[in-house]
């Protein structure tokens, strides 16, 4: 017999979210007895605590579960292991190219993405903001904590995580059915990057990027925030140009409890978005002082021209570290420094030195005034 790595709880908790009753009466026996709800007579068994055959009366009932569900015992047990979690799935698809693997790289990037996705929207959940100026907040970085990778899916290529649902006090009944005002964390995250996901895509959509900022920013409670809508732009897969769907599953072990969301489970991002997400999240930062100091960095990309002596000067891109962040800006460079540069590109990601006034404003990013520009030998 196989081994099942579900307790009976959770079995208990499934077969009810279908609709399974109960027989209390069987619990000073120390057995779980749900009956059919189907009125014919079947039931599923199972120890309320483990014991010598929990493994094989688990593995019935299951089995049972299956057959009722028609669906594989894989499926159904997985999403017995879910039972109290909610998911959200990314997937990577293509309709013109095999998507069965991520390099290492890009599954690095994937998960720190969807890391950043969940502190954002924890974030958000306990202090809703435009800009969130540290993502350390102790619920969200406890949010963080419960949350787990789930095994990949077949088709495409998909990576699972869940957090489990956690009530801090009994949903309060009403004559208008379940209220609760004390909604777990991890279901308003959950249910703010769905809901953002949607609003950002219709904004796109209706290129109404204007409209959006506004509304967010007369909101007392504004649900759009920068670093939620940077976290979608870099989840996005750069090496193949991949478009991604986020799949939400909400627990079924709380849908008596809390409800099931009135909101789309699957929500999808096409490549042709990532360069309109990048600038709709500009709308989002606020701005800031100019800074004067000494930045490190890289070269992005090299946009200057021939001058009149036939040596090349004008704009480069940069990508600055600044707070464990890579800041990207503008600047225009004289030839000496642009030749500079040209060498730190030339490095595949050569770090260079810089000393300027960064100035930052809604949509753009320049560094001016530069006084110094080095390149650091590898």
């Amino acid at each position: 017999m196989k081994k099942v790595d579900v307790s009976t709880i959770d079995i208990r908790d499934y077969a009810q979210s279908f609709g399974y009753t109960l027989v209390k009466e069987a619990i000073k026996d120390g057995l779980f007895v749900l009956n059919s709800p189907d009125n014919d007579y079947k039931q599923l068994i199972i120890p309320t605590e483990p014991i010598n055959d929990s493994d094989e009366m688990s593995y019935t009932a299951i089995s049972k579960l299956s057959e009722k569900l028609s669906q594989s015992y894989f499926k159904t047990l997985e999403e017995i292991r879910e039972v109290n979690d909610d998911v959200i799935s990314l997937r990577y698809y293509s309709d013109i190219k095999i998507v069965n693997s991520l390099s290492f790289h890009e599954a690095l990037e994937s998960i720190e993405a969807t890391k950043q996705m969940i502190l954002s929207a924890g974030s958000s959940a306990v202090n809703p903001v435009l800009y969130h100026q540290r993502l350390s907040r102790s619920e969200a970085v406890e949010l963080l904590k419960k949350t787990k990778f789930r095994h990949t899916e077949e088709g495409s290529f998909i990576l699972k995580v869940s957090c489990p649902i956690q009530l801090e006090s009994a949903p309060v009944p009403t004559l208008f059915g379940i209220e609760n005002e004390n909604t777990p964390i991890s279901r308003k995250a959950f249910e703010i990057i769905n809901e953002s996901a949607i609003k950002l895509l219709s904004t796109i959509k209706l290129d109404n990027f204007d409209e959006l900022f506004e509304e967010q920013q007369k909101l007392e409670k504004p649900l759009i925030s920068y670093n939620l809508c940077d976290s979608l732009v870099k989840l996005f897969d750069d090496e193949r140009e991949l478009p991604f769907e986020l799949k939400f599953g909400w627990s079924r072990g709380y849908i008596h409890k809390l409800g099931l969301p009135q909101i789309p489970n699957t929500i999808n991002f096409p490549y042709s978005y990532k360069s309109k997400l990048e600038e709709l999240k500009s709308y989002f930062i606020p701005e800031k002082n100019d800074t004067t100091d000494t930045f490190f960095g890289s070269v992005e990309s090299l946009n200057g021209n021939e001058g009149n002596d036939g040596r090349r000067l004008g704009e480069v891109n940069l990508s600055l570290l600044i707070d464990n962040e890579a800041v990207k800006c503008r600047a225009i460079l004289n030839t000496s420094d642009y030749e500079t540069a040209y060498k730190a590109h030339g490095q595949g990601g050569g770090m260079i030195k810089v000393k300027g006034k960064l100035v930052i404003k809604t949509r753009s990013k320049n560094l001016e005034e530069i006084t110094f520009f080095e390149l650091i030998s590898k």
